[in-house]
């Protein structure tokens, strides 16, 4: 890999405090997003009744890149832009924090995106005065945390200093691509539900091989929209081959819950699969590429959160 196709993944980990009684649904990641995206608003824009398409501003404006993301010009085979930022729940589960209970949540930035940190620091902070959820809990940001390796995160902002530290490692595209996995057996766990449409259907249980073109196309465009080149690690490796040699035994059913859409002032069921996927046989050629996966999450609706799993 050219160094000029290195792609940084920067992923953060934000820890709150509920100053009143917070409801958290079952999957909490349209609301977070919702509510970041209220907010976001309020501190940018200078036109507060107009919509992004009629603003002199869209074109610069960190808003629309972050929340509304288009893409400026043309490219082949891409007719929507991924979203360079995603806010998601740690896990699943309806819950009600009670005043003092700590809850946290995540977001990712990807490639040049990260240059917006301190905005999205700055509308979570703002989101907790506005509040969150039925009854518009508040909170206070406490601490946010940024993953450095698999293992180890750093501290980059904490309410007692009320400052933002920058720092500059993260997950990068070509350090991932140098891993591999020594043993014979993987398993891939989700984390949130995938949502993923294969050939124009929305799919019900999940291929290995139709796993990796997902995570292989979306890495291609996230690298060229916000990286430095565009990234196909499929494309100098004998796929066939390697998957002769990998086993698989997959378990998924598919679950729906209901998320509030603000824009359509309306509660809208959606749904996704859950399970897992065991893998045996010679699996570090894919390896990298199913790390990666983890941290761009997979399939629909991203943004907030579906299509996360982990390794294991």
């Amino acid at each position: 890999m050219k160094d000029t196709d290195a792609f940084s993944i920067h992923v953060y980990e934000v820890k709150i405090k509920a100053k009143s009684p917070i409801s958290i649904p079952y999957f909490p990641g349209s609301m977070l997003r919702g509510a970041f995206g209220v907010a976001l608003k309020r501190v940018i824009c200078l036109k507060k009744n107009k919509s992004c398409n009629d603003c002199l501003l869209s074109d610069s404006c960190v808003y629309r890149f972050l929340f509304e993301t288009e893409i400026q010009k043309p490219i082949k085979g891409i007719i929507s832009a991924p979203h360079p930022l995603i806010i998601y729940p740690l896990s699943l589960g309806e819950r009600m924090m009670k005043r003092g209970s700590i809850y946290r949540f995540g977001f990712t930035l990807f490639g040049r995106a990260t240059s917006y940190l301190p905005y999205v620091v700055y509308a979570i902070t703002e989101v907790g005065k506005i509040g969150i959820g039925r009854g518009k809990g508040r909170f206070e940001l406490i601490e946010v945390r940024k993953r450095i390796s698999d293992k180890k995160t750093k501290q980059i902002f904490n309410h007692k200093e009320n400052r933002l530290i920058s720092i500059d490692d993260c997950l990068e595209s070509k350090k991932i691509f140098k891993k591999k996995w020594r043993g014979e057996r993987l398993i891939i766990e989700t984390i949130t539900p995938l949502r993923l449409k294969i050939r124009g259907k929305l799919r019900d249980n999940l291929e290995l091989r139709d796993l990796l073109f997902i995570i292989a196309h979306r890495l291609k465009i996230l690298s060229l929209l916000y990286g430095n080149g565009e990234i196909d690690f499929l494309k100098d490796i004998d796929l066939d081959k390697i998957l002769k040699g990998i086993n698989v035994d997959a378990h998924f059913k598919w679950i729906d819950f209901r998320r509030f859409s603000r824009r359509q002032n309306a509660h809208l069921k959606i749904g996704g699969i859950m399970g897992r996927m065991l893998l045996t046989g010679t699996i570090s050629p894919i390896y990298p590429l199913l790390k990666i996966g983890e941290y761009v999450h997979i399939g629909k609706n991203t943004a907030f959160g579906l299509g996360r799993y982990h390794l294991k």
